[in-house]
């Protein structure tokens, strides 16, 4: 049983201290009436049905998803928050996300609702539709991105998109994803997610196109990205985040504009530079991506453009 034992154990400590019945029967060898005994001996928890935990494993979020997913099947995927908390995407609005499966349809979940998860019934889960972070199977980003829509608040799915987009997925495979699962629904809300993602130079980082799509949403035209400009104490090129050329005008998102006098010097620093080469740097903070700031900044935006228009 020692060998058998052996391989249990590793299955589980690869599975965050999960493991099934099948697994522990077909893989490692154990008899049924052995892993009765291991329950017995309190060295495994009985969490459901044909589902253990090894007794001393660690409780982690990561742990309960696993746990919904072998309790659903082989058809269950992590999705909406829970994929969007375990890939880290569009902070901080699914850090504490509960835990959500898809499965697809006519799958039974009743155990996985036994363990308290959220469970999601769709026709088609591809497998362009499926990943995986370890052991957890979950959702694409694309297929995540087109799950949230209609499901959360703008500013969230927006976090997550522009997040994924930067580092994990195309919009083309985005619309592809929506065009196929979407029915034509919230339109509207994937030309906003897509909007600012046009091919072009990549983006510095994810919050630069969200700065981008809030110019967009309210009227401005879209800036140019990444633009160079010399700076000739410098010697060289230094390059900005979003530009509007003609009037030498720059967005650009700052966090640390919300974050008090300790990051001043280097604000002032780059807009020194920046008005020795003629232009007029806006910085934008988080508290600019959402209303009622997001209206307030992209005037204060329209006015420098104005301003720069009448005076040429």
């Amino acid at each position: 049983m020692s060998a058998s034992l052996s391989l249990a154990a590793a299955r589980a400590r690869a599975q965050h201290g999960l493991i099934t019945l099948e697994q522990a029967v077909d893989t490692a060898g154990l008899s049924t009436r052995q892993v009765q005994h291991l329950v017995e001996e309190g060295l495994w928890e009985r969490l459901c049905r044909g589902l253990y935990r090894v007794a001393g494993s660690a409780r982690t979020y990561e742990q309960r998803v696993l746990a919904a997913c072998l309790a659903a099947g082989p058809t269950a995927v992590a999705s909406h928050g829970s994929a969007a908390r375990l890939l880290d995407l569009g902070r901080p609005h699914f850090q504490q996300a509960p835990v959500e499966l898809t499965v697809a349809r006519g799958t039974s979940a009743v155990a996985a609702r036994s363990l308290g998860a959220i469970v999601h019934e769709t026709r088609q889960v591809t497998a362009v539709d499926r990943g995986r972070l370890g052991a957890i199977p979950v959702t694409a980003p694309a297929r995540l991105i087109v799950d949230l829509l209609g499901r959360v608040r703008a500013d969230a799915l927006y976090g997550v998109a522009d997040d994924a987009l930067w580092r994990l997925t195309t919009s083309t495979r985005v619309w592809r994803t929506w065009k196929r699962v979407g029915r034509g629904q919230h339109r509207a809300t994937i030309d906003a997610v897509l909007l600012p993602w046009a091919p072009g130079p990549r983006p510095g980082s994810p919050k630069e196109m969200s700065l981008s799509r809030v110019l967009q949403l309210h009227g401005l035209d879209r800036p140019a990205r990444q633009h160079p400009v010399a700076d000739p104490l410098a010697g060289g090129l230094r390059y900005l985040d979003l530009a509007y050329v003609a009037e030498r005008v720059a967005p650009e998102y700052d966090g640390r504009r919300n974050h008090g006098p300790r990051d001043w010097t280097h604000d002032t620093q780059r807009e020194e530079w920046l008005a020795r080469a003629g232009w007029i740097r806006i910085p934008a903070g988080r508290l600019d991506l959402v209303e009622p700031g997001a209206t307030d900044y992209c005037e204060v935006v329209r006015a420098a453009l104005r301003l720069r228009r009448e005076s040429a």
